[in-house]
């Protein structure tokens, strides 16, 4: 074969395997809706389980006391403000109530934190106050999970005992491991009712100096300490802090 058509052949070759490399993990550069992504002319369309929107930074601490619906086993604090004799702490019963003074047993099971801070403040109106300010606070959480996988010495689901932030749990873990990537630990979230999934991503060495907050952690998140020179987390040219995460390669 003539020399100039062997060049000729072999970067044509090298393009079309270029071309065939893995397909990019981001497909858009606005978060994904839900947990499907539609893929680019020509790529073989994703599972809706395949990615997930993923943000850097941590979860929002006002979406966390949102998304807890309180249920039985739970324990409560409650403070009516400037009412010592009704602060109280009650675990919730079998039939999902707690047992306040004055008002007696009130429904909280399924109910948001906010949610039982309106039902009790109603019912303490009714009769007794003055529109009641009423603070409620989980400080025990029943028969409830975190998943900690990955670069962790002790990999496993570990029960919420009362506000357990990130730090708190890769601690039940046993800590990283010497092969850990910790600036880029994933934490996944199921958004109820919907069971969306979320991932965002957190620099736990930042967590750990203080420049960003630890963040509370709520039932059924997962968190994945990815190893040293993976690339969990894939941002787009413009540096958006805002893309996706493949779950596929990834087992809890």
């Amino acid at each position: 074969m003539h020399p100039i058509f062997l060049i000729v052949g072999i970067v044509s070759l090298a393009s079309v395997l270029c071309g065939c490399g893995s397909s990019p993990t981001v497909a858009s550069r606005k978060p994904m809706q839900g947990t499907a992504a539609t893929a680019r002319a020509g790529e073989t369309p994703r599972s809706a389980r395949d990615l997930v929107p993923a943000v850097v930074g941590i979860p929002n601490d006002a979406a966390v006391a949102a998304s807890h619906q309180i249920a039985q086993g739970d324990v409560l604090d409650i403070k009516v403000f400037q009412v010592d004799d009704l602060t109280t702490q009650e675990r919730v019963n079998d039939a999902g109530a707690v047992i306040l003074p004055l008002i007696g047993p009130v429904r909280v099971a399924g109910l948001t934190t906010e949610q039982a801070e309106q039902t009790i403040a109603s019912a303490l109106a009714k009769d007794y106050l003055q529109d009641p300010q009423v603070d409620v606070f989980v400080s025990e959480y029943a028969d409830q999970e975190v998943t900690v996988g990955g670069e962790v010495e002790k990999p496993g689901v570990f029960p919420l005992r009362g506000q357990t932030t990130l730090l708190e749990a890769i601690a039940l873990a046993g800590g990283t491991t010497n092969l850990a990537k910790e600036s880029e630990v994933i934490v996944f979230r199921t958004t109820r009712p919907t069971d969306s999934i979320s991932a965002y991503v957190v620099d736990l060495k930042k967590v750990e100096r203080g420049e960003l907050g630890d963040p509370q952690l709520v039932a059924n998140d997962k968190i994945v300490v990815p190893k040293s020179g993976s690339r969990a987390f894939i941002s787009d040219v413009t540096s958006t802090l805002r893309g996706f995460i493949s779950m596929r390669a990834i087992t809890f």
